[in-house]
């Protein structure tokens, strides 16, 4: 396949082309971003990203350079920004879940009192129950399907910031909700 001549059809409006590169690289990409990352959805996920980008930014690849390099250079940086997003993902859901323990519990108090972690989990599946089906789905989502914000976004149809709010907003009431229900002692001092 000429790739030089295809990427002029493209440009001069022949979008159909584009489905021949990406059977032409297809395997190579997938290839190369598996070699890092185990994760079938997130090969899939970053290989897509990875032509998506490639098709909207076409007008910079320079013509007689070598475009699997460009198109494994676009992998490259589109999964180091998934690793790292997935990092900060992490880290965000340790960091509320220790906010979580601390504020209502106490490590300690929870360490010597077992059924304190108990009334906390039960009052906050009561809460999850308060809250509008679709707050509720959003929740389970994130933390226990533990799909990425950018995942979300997409399904949703709204920006990552949007979707973060929204997150945010429902953990604020949920965390006032479990508050109220465990009583008093569990409030930030």
């Amino acid at each position: 396949m000429d790739i030089e001549k295809a990427v002029t059809e493209i440009k001069s409006g022949r979008e159909e082309r584009y489905a021949d590169i990406v059977r032409a690289f297809q395997g190579r990409i997938r290839a190369f971003i598996a070699a890092y990352c185990p994760d079938r959805n997130q090969i899939d996920e970053v290989a897509q990203s990875t032509f998506v980008w490639a098709y909207e930014h076409l007008d910079r690849y320079r013509a007689g350079t070598r475009f699997y390099a460009w198109l494994k250079e676009i992998a490259r940086l589109k999964l180091l920004a998934e690793l790292e997003s997935q990092k900060r993902e992490a880290q965000n859901r340790n960091k509320y879940l220790d906010h979580l323990q601390t504020v209502h519990s106490g490590s300690s108090l929870c360490a010597g009192h077992p059924s304190l972690k108990k009334d906390l989990a039960d009052a906050l599946r009561i809460c999850l129950e308060k809250i509008p089906p679709s707050s509720r789905s959003l929740i389970q989502r994130r933390y226990e399907g533990k799909e990425s914000i950018a995942g979300i976004s997409k399904a949703l149809k709204k920006t990552e910031n949007a979707v973060k709010v929204i997150l945010f907003r429902i953990r604020q009431a949920l965390k006032k909700c479990v508050e109220q229900a465990a009583g008093p002692g569990t409030q930030e001092q």
